[in-house]
């Protein structure tokens, strides 16, 4: 019998490090390898010390952790390692379009290995990268070396459209696990759980929801607000929170391991992504998946998640429908009373929770479950 094709992914970081994109290597690793494959992967973050159930192979390299030019002077020491773990795989598949993306396509072609690259926002977006040289030579690099792109979205694939041509492009979403995030009864309650799975960086929104929480409070007294997630915003968060005077409804839970979180969102009435840049949010894709009632930011990725208001709410909460990871701390008042009228409304009809959470399930379960994905993908290696 043949051995399965062996597929190494290439991450800057992952596990224990909890976000979009190490989701998406963990999910589509486990996919994958339903589908025949053998999935290892290779990151510049450590364990943190935390134990680590790894279910697939994984090669820590921490002296790749990009920190600025004094990476490029413990490059010759830990480009070995990087080589030997190229040279044990057929696909060569990485994630973002930062430095071990740009080493991995690099050592890829000089190795002669097929060569993927999947688009996550950070390094690909204009927003993310700024001005620095550096980053857009990552950009540069490890788009034009790809063999094949992934684009997760219609928004990355026009950013990839600027250095490759169409041909090389594939768009394939994020996915979800809808045989793990099923929906479950909700435990009465007199509170009504307000529920933001994100991590709090200010990209994602989060302060926006303390400042429409005021308002929210004073048309729904039983509103919590649980934030899950931690983050360089979180002193500011909890600062917001205190001052506005509402600490009495919020519930800060930290950061949840993500075999825990189909259990907060089985607690949760209502989902909130406010984000002012995203691809294809997996949070969005759980919540969805637990036929949760949703309230985000009207970007074109929630766009093509959640519909015209048929599988969740819209609102617009920026002059534009592109993702920008440059987010102000705050927004017009308007648009605050915006998010806060969304949230009461469905707060308020049972009935619309009901309907938007049930056409959402059944729309991700068509679209955007990971074995469907993981097939994509491997016909992408073979394109």
């Amino acid at each position: 019998m043949a051995e399965p094709l062996k597929i190494g992914m290439l991450v800057d970081t992952y596990l224990p490090v909890i976000g979009g994109a190490e989701i998406h290597v963990l999910e589509l690793s486990r996919a994958l390898q339903d589908c025949g494959y053998a999935p290892v992967v290779c990151t510049a973050s450590l364990s943190e010390g935390d134990p680590v159930n790894e279910e697939f192979p994984v090669t820590r390299i921490p002296a790749l952790h990009y920190s600025g030019w004094s990476t490029w002077l413990r490059l010759p020491f830990a480009l070995p390692a990087l080589v030997r773990f190229i040279r044990q795989v057929d696909v060569v598949h990485c994630h973002y379009t930062f430095f071990m993306a740009m080493l991995g396509t690099l050592l890829g072609k000089l190795l002669g290995k097929r060569t993927a690259v999947t688009l996550h926002g950070l390094g690909t977006l204009d927003s993310s990268v700024g001005s620095s040289a550096m980053m857009r030579f990552f950009r540069w690099v490890s788009l034009h070396w790809a063999d094949v792109v992934l684009a997760t979205s219609d928004e990355m694939r026009s950013v990839a459209l600027r250095f490759v041509p169409d041909a090389k492009i594939v768009i394939i979403s994020n996915g979800v696990d809808t045989s793990r995030f099923i929906p479950a009864p909700k435990t009465e309650s007199q509170e009504f759980v307000i529920l933001t799975m994100r991590r709090l960086a200010p990209k994602n929104g989060v302060q926006y929801l303390v400042e429409a929480a005021p308002a929210v409070i004073a048309a729904l007294p039983q509103a919590s607000f649980w934030v899950a997630g931690e983050g360089k915003l979180e002193a500011y968060i909890r600062q917001r929170v205190a001052e506005l005077g509402v600490e009495a409804n919020f519930r800060f839970i930290g950061m949840v391991p993500h075999a825990q979180t189909a259990d907060y969102y089985q607690k949760a009435d209502l989902v909130v992504f406010p984000s002012s840049a995203e691809s294809t949010s997996l949070a969005c894709l759980e919540a969805m998946s637990m036929e949760k009632a949703i309230v985000a930011s009207n970007l074109t990725a929630y766009q093509d998640m959640l519909g015209d208001q048929e599988r969740g709410l819209l609102v617009k909460l920026f002059d534009r429908v592109d993702s920008d990871y440059n987010a102000p701390l705050t927004l017009p008042p308007e648009r605050i009373q915006t998010l806060a009228q969304a949230i009461i409304k469905l707060a308020k009809d049972p009935a619309l929770r009901r309907k938007l959470g049930s056409q959402a399930r059944r729309f991700v379960v068509e679209e955007y479950d990971w074995m469907r994905i993981a097939e994509l993908t491997a016909c992408a290696y073979r394109q």
